[in-house]
């Protein structure tokens, strides 16, 4: 049983080709809890008809407005009750075998150890609000590399490889990540870290199962990897929240923040040139 978790905040437009892509998938043993983060447009509507015709779509009311991070947490915490869990956004589209292709690898895996918090993730293809494809791969597109990433925790504290909407992860994984610390910025990434922290692996799927949708509404969306692309006080910004939630378990000062960052860097830098070369 897998229990898929959705947050919706004014997500009317694109909803309901999430929620069929969701309802079409080839694995139905899921159930999907749902908590609206206080919409003021049709969002609720959608939901009701939704849960209407098919009883595995449940919708939790809640009037707080919590943001991303914390609507999800309150899911995770409230709907326990599965062996695996996995997020969606409202906006994107699932291919039809997301959950089987996700459950596959998480069973190989659990095989070795039933009590290893473990997270299974995959590439994404980057769509525009047509669903018109900008890129077959998300991570390439975002200059992303978790086979060098995933199961390094100073690495993955700098630069997080893993999506939320992709996300399957067990029991054991939740448990480790909840209470989410209040230095958490995102969800997936606070999982992710705390899987690692506690003895976990993280495994990337190098295949797209969704089709991820920019808009101009993403919360955070997918940015087009530039030397040049960002201001550098964007650049500072992502610096200081990343530090924030790794400090102090995983770096004790900024210097050894910025000591790793550099590392990563030219590490990412040679295995782009590798990757080229050969």
């Amino acid at each position: 049983m897998i229990n898929i978790l959705l947050s919706t905040y004014n997500g009317e437009q694109f909803l309901a080709q999430q929620l069929d892509s969701i309802i079409n998938q080839s694995y139905s043993d899921w159930q999907l809890y749902i908590r609206d983060d206080g919409s003021t447009d049709g969002t609720i509507s959608i939901l009701n008809e939704y849960s209407k015709k098919d009883n595995r779509i449940h919708l939790f009311e809640d009037i707080n407005n919590l943001g991303a991070c914390r609507s999800f947490e309150r899911l995770l915490t409230l709907f326990g009750d599965a062996d695996y869990f996995a997020f969606s956004d409202q906006d994107d589209v699932w291919n039809v075998d997301k959950l089987a292709v996700l459950l596959e690898t998480m069973q190989s895996a659990t095989k070795e150890d039933q009590d290893q918090p473990i997270v299974v993730h995959s590439d994404l293809s980057v769509v525009d609000e047509h669903l018109h494809e900008i890129s077959p791969s998300f991570w390439r597109y975002s200059n992303i590399h978790p086979e060098i990433l995933d199961n390094n925790i100073r690495y993955l504290s700098i630069c997080n490889s893993v999506t939320g909407c992709t996300m399957l992860f067990n029991r054991k994984a939740r448990e480790y990540a909840l209470p989410m610390s209040e230095k958490a910025y995102m969800h997936d990434a606070w999982i992710a870290l705390s899987t690692l922290n506690n003895g976990g692996k993280i495994i990337p799927i190098f295949k797209s199962t969704i089709a991820y949708r920019q808009h101009g509404e993403n919360a955070l969306g997918a940015i087009k990897y530039s030397l040049l692309g960002r201001s550098i006080s964007n650049r500072l910004e992502d610096a200081k929240r990343c530090y924030k939630m790794a400090h102090p378990q995983i770096y004790k000062n900024m210097w050894s923040f910025l000591m790793w960052k550099i590392i990563y860097i030219c590490h990412r830098t040679f295995y782009n040139i590798s990757q080229c070369v050969l």
